[in-house]
């Protein structure tokens, strides 16, 4: 047994080569092995993909955590903060309106739209008309910028005779204007007051002043004597240019406003307003 083991050992170490292989050189074509089985070529792990959402431990589910997280934070989330604060200062602002807007001062009806005026240069201009298309006039106020001194307002009347028949027929030699009268104001703002029906001042007139106007008025607009007439007898027992039919109503109002400019000289600026009769 012991010859045989002697003889197989020896036999081995004949077939074996005695040269070594020495260090691996780098683009020595010798040492490249390359795998031809495609078996061998095949990739054994699998792409990875993404999810939405991970468990951490296997004790907690990781989706009950998430809305747990949730709900707390919405719990303890301060309430949001208006991104627009201000609201107060807004508020005081002057709303917009008809704006007459000179180089030493600029004047604003609240609330109030016109009807031309939008050809006139103010820079320019010492005095400013419109025509009154939406919004009211007594008991508004005059919103002004600059330095004024004193805020006087005058208004024009007009005498309108009304027909249920015939419809309405303005006299204009019944028209009259008042006086200028100061307006009270506290800053910039000063009251506009004294244009509602039981305030207004009027120029009195008789009857027969009453009846001449009623027949220039249909003369202007060239009526038929019959016509005439008919208006004449309408007012044939009326005294005074309030009294039905007749109705006394405002066809304009002016502003005078008296201020210094930055040079410290006088100024006066005027604002009309025509109402739609």
């Amino acid at each position: 047994m012991p010859f045989l083991c002697g003889a197989v050992l020896l036999f081995s170490c004949k077939n074996n080569p005695t040269k070594g292989h020495g260090p691996i050189v780098l683009g020595d074509s010798s040492t490249i092995v390359t795998e031809t089985d495609s078996q061998k070529l095949r990739d054994f792990v699998t792409d990875l993909q993404p999810t939405a959402t991970t468990t951490t431990t296997r004790d907690t589910p990781a989706a009950k955590p998430q809305q747990d997280t949730v709900q707390k934070t919405a719990a303890v989330a301060p309430t949001p903060v208006p991104t627009v604060t201000p609201q107060p200062q807004h508020t005081q602002a002057t709303p917009k309106g008809i704006t007459a807007a000179f180089t030493d001062l600029s004047v604003t009806i609240p609330n109030t739209t016109a009807k031309g005026g939008s050809n006139q240069n103010l820079q320019r201009a010492n005095g400013a008309t419109y025509q009154l298309a939406s919004g009211t006039l007594n008991g508004n106020t005059l919103n002004i910028t600059g330095n004024v001194t004193k805020v006087s307002q005058r208004y024009q009347t007009m005498v309108v005779l009304k027909d249920d028949d015939m419809g309405t027929l303005q006299l204009d030699e019944l028209a009259s204007t008042t006086d200028w009268t100061p307006l009270k104001g506290r800053g910039s703002v000063y009251n506009i007051t004294g244009l509602d029906a039981n305030h207004l001042n009027y120029d009195k007139a008789s009857n027969r002043e009453i009846r001449d106007a009623v027949t220039k008025a249909c003369r202007k607009h060239r009526m038929s004597r019959k016509k005439e007439q008919d208006w004449v007898d309408d007012v044939r027992s009326v005294r005074a240019v309030n009294q039905k039919p007749l109705t006394l109503t405002v066809r304009s109002v002016m502003w005078k406003i008296d201020g210094k400019d930055a040079k410290g000289r006088n100024f006066s600026k005027q604002v009309r307003i025509d109402l739609p009769m």
